[in-house]
C-alpha cells in the first residue's frame, strides 16, 4: 500500500530462507514519487522468477522522497526501523543511505564513481556495506546533444532538464554542445507543478529541442513531462525508458530494466549469504537507442533515416 511521498507499499516475493523460516525486509530509497516504474517492476519480476513469493519471504517497502529534500529523512527512517537490505535509487538517494549506515547492506544504482566517493576500495571488491551498479553517464548526456542536431540540423539553442544538475553530466553537456555550436538553456523541475510551468509550449518557444538527462525524480512523472514536450511539438531525447515508454521520441541510455533485474540478482545473492563488500560494483554494458516513430508522426517531427538505421528498437 503506498499512502503517499515516502509511503511504504508493501510487496513479497518468493523464494527463501525456508531454514530460519523468517521474512526478510527490503527497503527501496527513491527521490522519486512513482513506486510502478518499469525499472521497480523489472525488479519484482526478476525476484520472482528467483523464487521469491509475496508475504512467505520478503516485503518490499517504497520510500519514496518526492524530491532531494527529504531524502536524508527518509535514509535515518528506514536505518532507525531497520531492513535486511536497501536499494537506492539513483546518485542522492545513495548518498543519504550511506550517510547513515555503514552495517546494513546497501544495493546501489547510482551515476557515481564509488571509489572515488569513498564508497568503495575498488570496483572489485567493494569490500563494506555498499555494492551495485555505477551507471555513470558522463560519456552517455552528450550523444543526446548530437541526437537532437541530427534531428534539426539547423538548431541553434537546446534545453537541458534537470531535477538537480549532476556537475559531471552538466560539463560533458556543455562541452559537445559547445562544439557542435549550441547554446543550452537550464531548466529546472521537480514537480508536475514544476513542469506546467516550465515545458508549457509559450516556456519553451525559444529551444529548438530538448535534453532529459536520467533522474528518477522526473522519471516518476514521465507522462506528464512527455505530454507537455509533445504538445509543444519539440524533439526531446530522455536518459529514462519511463520516458519513450509514455510517448517520448527518443531514448539513449543503459538498459536500466535490466540493470535492476541485475539488482534483483545481488538480493538474493545477499540474501543467500554473500557480503555486499564481495560482490563488485558494476558498470553496465548494455546500451540502447530507442526511435518512437508513431510519437515523431504524431508531433510532425521528421526522424532522418540514418538515426532509425541505428536503432536498436523502433516503436511504431
Amino acid at each position: 500500500m503506498i499512502t503517499g511521498a515516502g509511503a511504504s507499499a508493501t510487496f513479497l516475493p518468493s523464494r527463501t530462507l525456508a531454514q530460519t523460516r523468517r521474512i526478510a525486509r527490503l527497503a527501496v530509497l527513491s527521490p522519486g514519487t512513482n513506486a510502478q516504474r518499469p525499472v521497480f517492476a523489472a525488479f519484482r519480476a526478476r525476484l520472482a522468477e528467483l523464487g521469491y513469493v509475496e508475504g512467505r519471504d520478503v516485503t518490499l517497502a517504497f520510500h519514496l522522497a518526492g524530491g532531494a529534500e527529504m531524502l536524508p529523512e527518509f535514509a535515518q527512517t528506514i536505518a532507525r526501523d531497520g531492513a535486511d537490505i536497501i536499494v537506492t535509487d539513483g546518485q542522492l538517494a545513495s548518498v543519504a543511505m550511506q550517510a547513515v549506515t555503514r552495517t546494513i547492506p546497501i544495493v546501489a544504482v547510482a551515476g557515481f564513481d564509488p571509489v572515488r566517493r569513498g564508497f568503495a576500495a575498488s570496483l572489485a571488491r567493494p569490500g563494506g556495506n555498499m555494492t551495485g551498479f555505477a551507471t555513470i553517464s558522463d560519456e552517455i548526456a552528450p550523444k543526446h546533444v548530437e541526437f537532437i542536431r541530427e534531428i534539426v540540423p539547423a538548431a541553434r539553442r537546446l534545453g537541458v532538464v534537470y531535477a538537480a544538475i549532476n556537475q559531471p553530466t552538466h560539463r560533458a553537456l556543455e562541452q559537445r554542445a559547445a562544439e557542435l555550436g549550441l547554446a543550452l538553456r537550464h531548466i529546472v523541475i521537480a514537480t508536475r507543478e514544476d513542469a506546467v510551468r516550465e515545458l508549457a509550449s509559450p516556456a519553451i518557444a525559444d529551444v529548438d529541442g530538448l535534453v532529459l538527462p536520467a533522474n528518477p525524480i522526473i522519471a516518476g512523472i514521465a507522462g506528464d513531462v512527455v505530454a507537455l514536450i509533445n504538445a509543444a511539438g519539440k524533439p526531446a531525447s530522455y536518459g529514462d525508458r519511463d520516458f519513450v515508454a509514455a510517448g517520448g521520441l527518443v531514448f539513449f541510455s543503459y538498459d536500466i530494466d535490466d540493470v535492476y533485474r541485475q539488482v534483483a540478482g545481488y538480493v538474493d545473492r545477499i540474501l543467500r549469504g554473500t557480503k555486499p563488500g564481495d560482490l563488485p560494483f558494476e558498470q553496465p554494458s548494455r546500451i540502447q537507442l530507442v526511435v518512437n516513430l508513431g510519437t515523431a508522426r504524431g508531433t510532425g517531427i521528421a526522424i532522418p533515416q540514418s538515426l532509425l538505421a541505428r536503432a536498436d528498437e523502433v516503436i511504431d
